[in-house]
């Protein structure tokens, strides 16, 4: 009798004990917040130094031409153009020679080329950056040819090259690859569970990416962060912030330390400017200009997964960083993205928004149905725009903040027109809504 009680009471205890166990990390484990949600955002948690500068500066957009259209696709459970980006550097991949350029006719027909995998970068980079972001010696000492997209041909065995194009000049580089398989990109092509059908056209101000027919997309939510300005100036003022002179105007915070540094704050827009006139030295190679942008945001941003370069200015030596879901780059309420850096001899600026995505949260909206690229364009052309007018189009996510929760924004993907140098939703510019009736 006696040992059965202490047989019941030991089980008791290990009941107990096992109970605490599983409860602690139930609750302390933030993957149930994005459970059937892998979206490119790491939580608040994660380390931003393990983000690679390859992840930050890499192609955005995957396309797939198969043998009658082609396709945008994505797979939200995996990044296909980093697993792309990690699968070419096993390839051995010889010096670009210039195939053609300035020919907008051969061009069409390069980027429209049947069983054609294309990765697009949101800006061009050069052949060297790319040797550097892939850890390819041989393209390391390139010359540095721009260029935005990457073809592969998964079909045609004899064709042993991957090709290299630039939207700006329609520039094609031809590149002998060695010890490279289509099997594995076919298999990344296969598992995309989002796939839209879409025709690459070349117009006045470029390539534009046409959605042939209705587009469906989700929306999403996100818990966001920020800091207090007390956190920007440690870090930005090398923690020396002894020396600070603090002043107010409206809610407009400027931090001085002398005349070296100084941080602008907007408490009202969350718009940021720390201007170092320290930092006169500029790049004076592109891939040293890259380098020191990803070191830039890095120390400004606690997470970083989802932020991706979307333009590179050499020639102004600026610098434009946007943050990404699904692929599809979000616009905020500011005309330079998330993060605007800019080299010059009277030093450097940086420009940019008190405001991340950390944790994606369960969203109860609904799929937004959006028109096709073509209607569109009639609408503009309703308003008074010709298509010469429109410099570039892009669906996007939208950013709401909700009204009952100021630390959670929505996500809701529309269309986003730029004219006159200007990124508007397409409502703005006609009255209109881009949802599909």
């Amino acid at each position: 009798m006696k040992i059965s009680r202490l047989i019941v009471q030991l089980l008791l205890v290990v009941a107990v004990i096992t109970s605490v166990v599983l409860s602690f990390f139930i609750w302390t484990n933030t993957a149930r917040y994005q459970r059937g949600r892998n979206i490119d955002v790491t939580s608040a948690d994660s380390n931003k130094n393990e983000i690679p500068m390859n992840q930050v500066i890499s192609p955005t957009s995957v396309i797939w031409h198969d043998e009658s259209e082609q396709h945008l696709i994505y797979n939200s459970n995996e990044n296909i153009s980093l697993s792309v980006q990690k699968i070419m550097q096993d390839w051995k991949i010889s010096s670009p020679k210039e195939v053609s350029k300035k020919d907008g006719a051969y061009y069409q027909k390069i980027i429209q080329g049947k069983n054609m995998l294309q990765l697009v970068y949101p800006t061009s980079i050069t052949t060297n950056v790319f040797g550097y972001l892939l850890n390819n010696d041989s393209l390391k000492d390139e010359k540095g040819n721009q260029f935005n997209r990457i073809l592969i041909n998964l079909k045609d065995k004899k064709d042993q090259n991957i090709y290299l194009a630039n939207d700006s000049n329609y520039a094609v580089y031809k590149a002998k690859v060695k010890n490279a398989s289509s099997i594995p990109l076919t298999k990344l092509v296969k598992r995309a569970n989002v796939d839209l059908k879409i025709r690459l056209d070349i117009m006045k101000h470029g390539v534009f990416i046409f959605y042939t027919e209705p587009i469906k997309l989700k929306s999403y939510s996100y818990v966001i962060s920020g800091k207090k300005d007390s956190e920007y100036t440690t870090a930005l003022f090398d923690s020396n912030t002894n020396g600070l002179v603090t002043s107010a105007d409206n809610d407009v915070y400027t931090y001085n330390y002398g005349e070296s540094k100084r941080l602008t704050s907007d408490h009202n827009t969350e718009e940021l400017t720390f201007d170092d006139y320290t930092d006169t030295s500029v790049p004076k190679t592109q891939l040293a200009f890259l380098q020191r942008g990803y070191q830039k945001v890095t120390n400004l941003q606690n997470s970083i997964s989802n932020l991706r370069l979307y333009n590179a200015n050499w020639k102004y030596k600026d610098l434009v960083f946007r943050e990404y879901v699904e692929g599809f780059p979000i616009f905020k309420k500011s005309q330079f993205g998330s993060i605007r850096i800019k080299f010059s001899r009277k030093g450097s600026s940086e420009h940019f928004l008190n405001k991340v995505l950390e944790v994606p949260v369960p969203s109860n909206q609904a799929a937004t149905k959006l028109k096709s690229t073509n209607e569109i364009f009639k609408g503009l052309q309703r308003v008074g725009f010709s298509p010469n007018d429109v410099q570039s189009v892009e669906v996007g996510y939208q950013w709401e903040t909700e009204t009952d929760n100021e630390k959670v924004v929505d996500l809701k993907p529309t269309y986003y027109i730029k004219i006159d140098g200007h990124w508007r939703p397409y409502n703005e510019w006609t009255n209109e809504s881009a949802e599909e009736d």
